[in-house]
């Protein structure tokens, strides 16, 4: 799994896009004592609820549809004999 964290995260909200190989991948959203996991981008931005109006939810909004964009069709590369080890 891959974490890419949201550029305007701070102590008390953090949004971050899970990149996965298997199942579908989203957003962790910790924000007011409690935390999500939302697969929709627009849901996502809705866990600020009123402050999404402000310039960091327009921020937010523009960053989970572009993640989204980016990764929505790749594919995590990974070397298949990462973690093996050749027997001789």
């Amino acid at each position: 799994m891959k974490r890419i964290p949201f550029p305007h995260n701070d102590r008390n909200f953090i949004i971050e896009y899970h990149k996965t190989r298997e199942g579908p991948s989203g957003f962790m959203c910790y924000y007011k004592n409690a935390a999500t996991y939302r697969v929709d981008p627009l849901e996502a931005w809705r866990t600020l609820g009123i402050a999404k109006f402000t310039d960091t939810g327009k921020a937010l909004k523009q960053w989970c549809l572009d993640m989204v964009d980016q990764h929505d069709n790749t594919v995590i590369e990974e070397e298949p004999n990462d973690n093996t080890k050749m027997v001789v």
